[in-house]
């Protein structure tokens, strides 16, 4: 076997194990670096659609609550709004991009929940 042989059967035997690596992780790194891949959360736009989904559903509970016992409109004071990491998996990702489209979720749903649960106590 020549050297050249052998270093190609090194390079290939490398990226073999490597992928299978991030397989067995059920996590795939894009070559830029910039997006994950996984089996729970497929790519950004899936892990996006996730924390803005739980976040709107926190939000909306919330926001009905404090609807209903007579609160001001703040989604900042709640502690799902503060944290916007439920419903994270590590498999996501970025748990700060998860968090910030966590809070927009929840600061959607929470607004149209008070609103229309606002007029429907006020009598």
């Amino acid at each position: 076997m020549t050297n050249q042989t052998r270093w190609l059967s090194t390079v290939v035997l490398v990226a073999t194990i490597g992928v299978a690596s991030a397989r067995a992780s059920n996590v795939i790194y894009r070559a830029d670096g910039d997006s994950r891949y996984s089996a729970y959360g497929g790519d950004r736009r899936d892990v996006e659609r996730i924390a803005r989904q739980n976040g709107y559903h926190e939000g909306r509970e919330a926001g009905e609550e404090d609807a209903r016992h007579g609160r001001s409109l703040s989604f900042k004071r709640h502690g799902d709004w503060r944290d916007a990491d439920k419903g994270y998996r590590h498999e996501y990702g970025d748990r700060e991009f998860y968090r910030r489209e966590f809070r927009e979720g929840f600061q959607s749903g929470y607004t149209e929940s008070y609103h229309a649960h606002a007029r429907g106590y006020r009598g």
